[in-house]
């Protein structure tokens, strides 16, 4: 314990008003009104006063750092001086001041004290001392937990933040080097569309090296993306490539992992097979938000799909929803009729931070819970 606990003023504060209330409501009856304002409120006061020197004497010995034999020790010896000191000074106060203030503001109220011994009473206010002390030492371990917590939760956080910046860190070579193998196919076929896709792919890398985001992007960021690399494809692929796209203005908005559709794209490009009949590479993207405030991308192309041909970009778009979105999201490679379907779903969030369901909002950002968590018991 370096610091004053969490809650300690305004516990100190009502706690000790209430206990000379209470003290002040036992005496009704057994003394006269001003006996009981000038005896019994003082004598909470110097009480007070007696817990703010333990409070004080506490921080400096640093009790929470001690082991339970040593703390307990401390906690008993310094309530037991603490009474002898507040027994004292009340005995003092009320010999020397009380009584004889009575005395002379109501000559006629009788004195219901006698002179004892200056320690009479110890045992009493040091058993109050010792459950305030008690008091202290839990709200001081409650405060050390709520810290343990939340370094545990701001590691984690780091954590789960650094695998997804390696995750991010990991698509750009693997894009860029696929990227540049068809350009140096297109140099020796055509220098003249060589030239044009590598204008295209400085405007991509910008995006993909530059300004996609780490961990979120728009939906409509991420489609400008992947049109910026279909704008390379397509001069490699010439006619024989059917790309068609359909994105809800509503799904335009949402938030998505960073670069998820590129991987998809190249993905359905690399795999995809030409339709029946000599016709073109078809693929297709669908974006659009359900009724159940859910999200869903889905991008086909037209082939067979074959077990177990997972790449870099697909594993790395698993690993990056598994950590954004835990069990809040589904993903899918499945075969459907002729076409080969990848299928994401995850929480439709807009990036103003509104969910598109009232019964997803729970789930506007899953993974991030921990990090909330932290903020909030920084935030006590």
């Amino acid at each position: 314990m370096r610091h004053t606990p969490t809650g300690f003023w305004p516990l100190q504060v009502g706690g000790w008003l209430a206990f000379a209330g209470a003290m002040s409501l036992g005496r009704v009856g057994e003394f006269p009104g001003p006996v009981i304002a000038v005896v019994e409120w003082p004598f909470a006061a110097l009480g007070f006063i007696a817990t703010l020197l333990l409070h004080h004497a506490f921080v400096r010995l640093r009790l929470g750092t001690e082991s339970s034999v040593r703390m307990l020790s401390i906690i008993a010896a310094a309530s037991w001086v603490g009474g002898m000191l507040w027994t004292a000074a009340f005995h003092t106060y009320l010999h020397n001041v009380a009584v004889p203030f009575i005395g002379v503001v109501s000559p006629g109220i009788t004195i219901p004290f006698r002179r004892g011994p200056v320690l009479d009473n110890t045992v009493y206010n040091t058993l109050t001392l010792l459950a305030w002390s008690t008091l202290y030492v839990g709200l001081t371990y409650r405060d050390a937990l709520f810290d343990q917590r939340a370094r545990v939760l701001r590691a984690m956080a780091e954590a789960r933040d650094a695998q997804l910046q390696m995750l991010a860190y990991q698509l750009n070579p693997h894009f860029l080097f696929n990227t540049l193998n068809s350009l140096r196919a297109m140099i020796d076929e055509d220098r003249n569309r060589a030239r044009l896709m590598v204008t295209e792919l400085a405007r991509f890398l910008r995006y993909a090296l530059v300004e996609r985001p780490l961990h979120l992007a728009r939906l409509s960021e991420e489609v400008e993306a992947v049109r910026g690399y279909l704008a390379i494809e397509s001069i490699r692929f010439e006619d024989r490539l059917d790309m068609q796209m359909e994105v809800q203005p509503e799904a335009a908005e949402c938030l998505v992992p960073a670069f998820l559709l590129n991987p998809l794209v190249e993905n359905a490009l690399k795999h995809g097979v030409p339709a029946a009949g000599g016709g073109p590479l078809r693929v297709r993207i669908d974006a659009r938000v359900r009724e159940a405030g859910v999200l869903s991308l889905v991008v086909e192309n037209s082939g067979t799909l074959v077990t177990g041909s997972e790449g870099v970009g697909l594993t790395n778009v698993r690993a990056r929803l598994e950590h954004l979105f835990a069990d809040h999201h589904t993903f899918t490679i499945e075969q459907h009729g002729e076409q080969v379907r990848v299928c994401v779903e995850i929480p439709a969030r807009s990036a103003e931070g509104q969910v598109h369901d009232a019964g997803v909002a729970a789930l506007q950002q899953p993974a991030s819970e921990h990090s909330a968590d932290a903020a909030a018991v920084r935030g006590r």
